[in-house]
Formats: structure tokens, C-alpha cells, sequence
């Protein structure tokens, strides 16, 4: 059951983190202003969350409780 949580936690960060990653520098490069980079940055990251968050749901991987 421990290695089970260990490798869903592994997953939910190594999509967290290339998600997050890909959408930070889409930002940088193709948006000019700099207030929308940063809203641009925090609303993808939102979304990857909660997209990941519901997946996790759905799929009864409960490793965060």
C-alpha cells in the first residue's frame, strides 16, 4: 500500500511539475505584457490542479488522505 501511494504521489508531481513547466514558458514566450504572464502562469497552474485533482478522484486514488 506505501509503495502504491509512493508512485501515485511520484505521478500527480511529474505531471504537476512538466504541466506547470510547459504552460510557464508558453507564457514567457508568446504573452508580452508582464501582469499577463504572471495570470496567465497561475491560472494554468489552477487548472492542471484541478484537472489532476478530479482524474485522482475519479480513479479512487486517494494518497493525499
Amino acid at each position: 500500500m506505501a509503495t502504491e501511494r509512493a508512485i501515485q504521489f511520484a505521478v500527480f508531481a511529474l505531471l504537476l511539475v512538466g504541466l506547470g513547466g510547459v504552460s510557464a514558458w508558453a507564457s514567457y514566450t508568446y504573452v508580452t505584457p508582464d501582469v499577463l504572464k504572471f495570470a496567465g502562469i497561475a491560472l494554468s497552474w489552477g487548472i492542471i490542479l484541478l484537472v489532476l485533482y478530479l482524474g485522482f478522484k475519479k480513479l479512487n486514488w486517494e494518497w493525499w488522505g
